[in-house]
């Protein structure tokens, strides 16, 4: 059994850090002048200083990355005043593999063309010195949002940029968007990623991390959501980070993402302080719907102010938003800052006073409670050599199984569906360690809507479309 501890801080960082820096395309990266820049930009820039002094409404945060500098100075020109809070840089497909020189190609195609042909920012194709341009005199944090498993160097890279917010973590950015990148390979690198973040951060101004907590977006069942979540900020914890936010994506489900919200906050503050991590504030995320989005625009934009009044309902710290052409594409410019004053919109004119609740929202929240305490209980009991390792080897046995991820190290035989509410019912735990109660009391739920019959895979595929 391998516990989480501070013990587990990564050793012989600068060693492997000279390896890292090494490659041609760091460009003579230095940690001094990272350091350097890093206490030059606005305060602003750091999410902690942020949301500590968050008001009544969430903050808000679109998505957006367009390969040609240019374009991506216009997105973050008109994102900012739209009202967005956080600004978004958002990296192609081919870096996030570390296929930079196929994103190089491409970048230098797109200029000559002046067409796209890359489906987000190059980051490391363009350079720290160049990308810093993009936030001159920006005085609000900057969200690296990517989905990379081997983060390594575009983290050097996005820290050098002084950018401030480092999204992923070995989990969320590997199971969901990776089928052969080695799980237990993707562990190590994340430590390397949230140990260089801790050494770059300062008392005053530390850099964040988020997690990405909706994972495949299809059916996750809450309780295996929050295991994650809270995995992955034990994970960073131990590296020494200081600034950390949770997440999870909208169930369609309003009492489940009452009770989501409710357990996630209580469940990363409980289990941080269990292992001495004490020092580490926590936030909550909140990501509006991010499974089948309708091509229809008046149903996406239904959906889009649904989901923020949610955010509000649960008092998220922040909300990561979508638009109307979600399920056409990348969202021009202009579609992405509409899509922001939507949102501030029903924010400013639909505050909740306080978190809802019912006897429903009781119900799901103790049940979501048991079910993941019960299944990180269980990972904390896995032997390993090191936490890391304990969390390898939970996959490898099922205890963490994440519905539809293609990786090779998730066994993908928990089933999930929704019952006659529309809330996410673990059909078969299969592996998963929840109590025999607590699967007892997911399947009476699910009786609502099938009735008794065996139709779990039938309707897992309608519940694949349920938004549409």
């Amino acid at each position: 059994m391998a516990l989480p501890s501070c013990r587990a801080r990564l050793a012989d960082i600068e060693k492997y850090r000279s390896q890292v820096l090494s490659h041609p395309l760091a460009r003579g990266i230095s940690p001094e002048d990272v350091r350097d820049h890093l206490a030059s930009v606005p305060a602003k820039r750091f999410p902690r200083i942020m949301y500590e002094a968050r008001g009544e409404a969430p903050y808000i945060q679109p998505r957006g990355g367009f390969p040609l500098f240019e374009a991506q100075h216009e997105l973050t020109r008109k994102l900012s005043d739209a009202g967005a809070d956080f600004i978004p840089l958002t990296i192609d497909s081919y870096t996030r593999q570390n296929r930079y020189e196929t994103a190089t190609q491409l970048l230098h195609r797109s200029e000559e063309e002046g067409k796209n042909y890359l489906n987000g920012y190059p980051l490391i194709s363009h350079g720290y010195e160049l990308t810093r341009q993009l936030y001159t005199d920006l005085e609000k944090p900057v969200s690296l949002r990517h989905g990379t498993p081997d983060a390594r160097l575009l983290a050097e890279v996005a820290l050098a940029a002084g950018i401030a917010e480092i999204e992923g973590g070995a989990i969320c950015y590997c199971l969901p968007y990776s089928e052969g990148f080695p799980l237990d390979r993707c562990l190590l690198y994340w430590q390397y990623v949230d140990r260089i973040c801790a050494l770059h951060s300062t008392p005053e101004r530390p850099i964040h991390r988020e997690s990405f907590g909706p994972l495949t977006a299809t059916l996750v069942p809450p309780a295996i959501a929050i295991a994650v979540e809270v995995i992955e900020a034990l994970l960073a914890a131990e590296q020494g980070v200081v600034s950390f936010a949770v997440s999870f994506g909208q169930t369609g489900c309003l009492f489940q993402d009452i009770a989501t919200a409710a357990v996630l906050r209580e469940l990363t503050r409980y289990y941080l302080d269990r292992f001495g991590f004490e020092s580490v504030r926590t936030y909550l995320v909140y990501h509006q719907w991010m499974g089948q989005f309708p091509s229809d625009r008046e149903r996406a934009a239904a959906l889009i102010a649904c989901s923020a009044l949610v955010s509000s309902i649960i008092d998220a710290d922040k909300i990561v938003t979508k638009t109307v052409d979600e399920a056409i594409g990348v969202p021009r410019s202009e579609i992405n800052a509409e899509a922001c004053g939507m949102v501030r919109y029903v924010l400013h004119s639909f505050r909740s006073a306080e978190t809802l609740t019912s006897p429903i929202v009781q119900l799901e929240t103790e049940l979501i409670r048991s079910e993941a305490r019960s299944i990180l209980d269980a990972v904390f009991n896995i032997s390993g050599r090191e936490f890391w390792d304990s969390v390898f080897r939970a996959f490898q046995v099922g205890f963490l199984d994440v519905p539809f991820a293609p990786h090779i190290d998730n066994r993908n035989q928990l089933l999930s569906v929704r019952d006659a509410n529309g809330a996410i019912r673990i059909a078969n735990p299969a592996n998963v360690p929840i109590s025999r109660s607590d699967a007892e009391l997911e399947q009476h739920m699910l009786a609502s809507r099938t009735n008794g019959e065996n139709q779990t895979y039938r309707l897992m595929l309608a519940d694949i479309r349920a938004m549409v």
